[in-house]
């Protein structure tokens, strides 16, 4: 009676919202698997019964598999999650908008944040992840927030982009609730808030080209975002090279980054980031699960005291930017290869 409850309440809504087409085969072989296993606690010879899902290794398969459809059948994935086959310890976490060379957008965002939650509920649950690689599909990490999106805000008060930022914040630092180790694998550029979001990773690997992590906010107008101010801070060594960074609005290459100490690893020549961030995840795989995963968050508890108050400051900062008359010039400056005309401090 408690398996059907717990199938009927639990299992189902998540198959039925997959648009899975064999929920009723998929109900029977589960409860047939529960009574199985509560039949053997029982003492009862269950061999000659009909074949069963094997409890510890298809429905941990079933939840992983039916519990990542980000979007239909019928339009693309903007995020995809997969389990490495040859080591079952490491997931890929992918962002699959190359055409805007996945720039975070609040459609991204939200399919984003849905996968996390994923991960973090019916995934690690019952599969031994141990470490996740998160990446971008194509020729970037992110881009950076929708520019025409950002554009848009300017028509809106300024209390309302605040809350607006903090709940744009929230769909990608939701990865710093994902109890195990994360690594950024900057295949790319990250850039404005995709800069924040590999910040956000416990380690990081970026390809050695000219312009790999940007932090050029005040360069588009804007304050900086994302959680930067703050993560960055936890990286840097010292403020000297933070405030500069951030003020300045610096566009860093990789081999800055690896100086600095803001990435773990650098690629180069035929090495790519995700191969480096592999073979640093398959190392780490290796270590006790459990020191792992509580280590992890003893890190990050100790790294993000300050974070939601830096996020409400920034949410504010760059409700406050958007509200400006000038909004966009840095933008237009930047597309258009010029540099920017901005208003003074006492303008609308």
């Amino acid at each position: 009676r408690v398996a059907h409850v717990w199938i009927e309440h639990f299992v189902i809504p998540i198959l039925a919202r997959d648009n899975t087409q064999d929920i009723a085969f998929e109900k029977g072989a589960m409860m047939r698997s529960i009574a199985a296993c509560l039949l053997r606690n029982k003492g009862v010879n269950t061999s000659n019964t009909a074949p069963l899902l094997h409890w510890k290794q298809d429905f941990p398969r079933i939840i992983s598999e039916r519990s990542f459809s980000t979007s239909t059948d019928s339009v693309a994935k903007l995020v995809d999650w997969k389990i490495d086959t040859a080591n079952p310890h490491i997931g890929y976490l992918t962002l699959q908008s190359p055409q805007n060379y996945n720039a975070l957008t609040v459609e991204l965002g939200r399919e984003f944040s849905h996968c996390v939650r994923d991960i973090i509920h019916n995934v690690l649950p019952v599969q031994d992840i141990r470490v996740i690689v998160l990446t971008g599909q194509g020729k970037a990490f992110s881009a950076g927030g929708n520019l025409d999106w950002l554009r848009s805000l300017k028509e809106n008060s300024v209390h309302a982009n605040a809350d607006a930022m903090i709940t744009f914040y929230n769909y990608f630092l939701c990865i710093r609730q994902v109890p195990v180790p994360v690594i950024a694998a900057m295949n790319g550029p990250a850039m404005g808030a995709g800069a924040g979001l590999a910040l956000a990773c416990d380690l990081r690997v970026a390809q050695s080209q000219h312009s790999i992590l940007g932090l050029h906010f005040t360069k588009l107008g804007i304050h900086t975002g994302m959680g930067s101010s703050h993560l960055l801070k936890q990286v840097l060594p010292s403020t000297t090279a933070l405030n500069e960074i951030l003020l300045a609005g610096k566009i860093l290459s990789g081999k800055e980054c690896l100086d600095l100490g803001i990435v773990n690893r650098l690629a180069s020549g035929q090495d790519s980031a995700v191969g480096i961030a592999h073979n640093m995840a398959t190392d780490l795989a290796e270590r006790h699960p459990v020191a792992l995963r509580m280590l992890v968050q003893t890190l990050r508890a100790q790294q993000d005291e300050g974070l939601q108050q830096a996020l409400q400051r920034e949410a504010l900062a760059q409700a406050i930017c958007y509200s400006r008359n000038d909004w966009g010039e840095g933008v237009n400056a930047i597309a258009e290869k010029r540099k920017p005309n901005f208003d003074g401090y006492h303008e609308k």
